[in-house]
């Protein structure tokens, strides 16, 4: 009897320490989920940027601003060109339009949003360039420099929510044709440039398409992710019978996006933004980003404290090139506006490299998110 005693016991004892162990192990992956190292590390949501086999050549980011050799407060654009010759123009902005020489051939416009400073409702002033801080414009709209440029290039327009259609409205009343949609081909959905005449290429979250050059086999491929911001049209760049006044147009959510070029380079263009969980899962989980363009004035974005930690922390990217900072944020190529004196100083020693986008200056990287020609 007693020895049956002494095994009930035991049985027990070990059922308690059993249920302890259980609960120690599930208060520690609430611990460690509350913002302290893991002790077992998703794969996919590792502390460094995932390596990712890289092919031949550099791409080329070359910043389209107000100011050669600046980083101003109204630049938006950026142009890449794969080693493959694909070329894809992001967020136009007030800096370009498509009389701009520096623009060349270009086989893609990419849109974030359809704000005036992105979406381009004003163009550059040749006659009164004005200053870095505040660069002379002169109106584009209704059709806005998006349009034109597409237009005047023969460009694919990709961008999401309802953006396209809108685009593709302004396009036809330039050219006074219709605007058809992009192709589609494949499991990829490759389109195949340079193109003949403009397109429209609708793509939301979760899809995605690739641009290849007719003689090359491989292509850009490219993605949509999400943003927190609006995305209201302004009255001047909506058709008759207009808006009421003191609203603006819907055309759905705006976004950000990811390139994933040819060398391997995957880059992230935020477009205005504040934080959101996707950026660990998504953007940095499931697309692997080694470069990150983050948008970072404040007030309508992340502003350099945030920025800064969503490189840190959310992102993790080899490389940050920092965007729309709403200042003149560099005079004679060196830093000297508060904003990003001040991203740089919450970068520093952070293993997170920051590239200062001066127009006109083309740098290269590899397919490790690496400039190879900063220095």
């Amino acid at each position: 009897m007693r020895s049956k005693y002494n095994l009930w016991k035991y049985t027990k004892v070990a059922a308690i320490v059993a249920v302890a162990m259980t609960v120690g192990a599930a208060a520690a992956v609430i611990y460690n989920a509350a913002g302290n190292q893991s002790t077992a590390q998703d794969p996919q949501l590792s502390q460094e940027p995932t390596e990712i086999a890289q092919g031949p050549g550099t791409v080329k980011i070359t910043p389209l601003g107000s100011h050669a050799g600046e980083f101003c407060g109204q630049d938006r654009a950026l142009l890449f060109e794969d080693p493959t010759g694909v070329r894809i123009l992001w967020d136009p902005g007030f800096t370009v339009d498509e009389t701009d020489e520096r623009l060349g051939d270009v086989h893609v416009v990419m849109l974030s949003h359809v704000h005036g400073d992105h979406i381009g409702s004003s163009k550059p002033n040749r006659q009164n360039p004005g200053t870095c801080a505040a660069p002379g414009l002169v109106s584009a709209a209704p059709n806005t420099s998006t349009a034109a440029i597409a237009a005047a290039k023969n460009s694919a327009v990709i961008t999401g929510g309802e953006m396209p259609q809108f685009l593709a409205r302004k396009i036809q009343n330039i050219r006074n044709a219709g605007t058809p949609g992009c192709p589609a081909a494949g499991l990829s959905n490759v389109m195949t440039v340079p193109l003949t005449t403009p397109c429209i290429g609708f793509l939301q979250p979760g899809g995605s398409r690739t641009i290849k050059m007719s003689e090359a086999t491989a292509g850009v491929k490219i993605a949509i992710v999400p943003a927190t911001h609006t995305n209201g049209v302004a009255g001047n760049l909506v058709e008759a019978p207009g808006l009421p006044p003191g609203l603006s147009g819907y055309v759905g959510p705006p976004n950000g996006a990811i390139l994933k070029f040819t060398n391997g380079l995957t880059a992230y263009l935020s477009g205005d933004t504040g934080f959101f969980s996707d950026m660990t899962t998504i953007v940095r989980g499931y697309y692997h980003v080694n470069l990150a363009v983050i948008n970072m004035g404040d007030t309508f974005t992340l502003g350099p404290d945030e920025a800064a930690f969503a490189a840190k922390t959310l992102i993790r990217p080899r490389t940050v090139i920092p965007s729309h900072s709403l200042e003149a944020s560099t005079t004679g190529g060196i830093i000297t506006g508060l904003r990003l004196a001040r991203l740089r100083d919450e970068l520093d020693h952070s293993g997170v490299r920051l590239v200062v986008p001066l127009s006109g200056m083309t740098r290269e990287f590899n397919g490790r998110g690496v400039c190879i020609n900063c220095q």
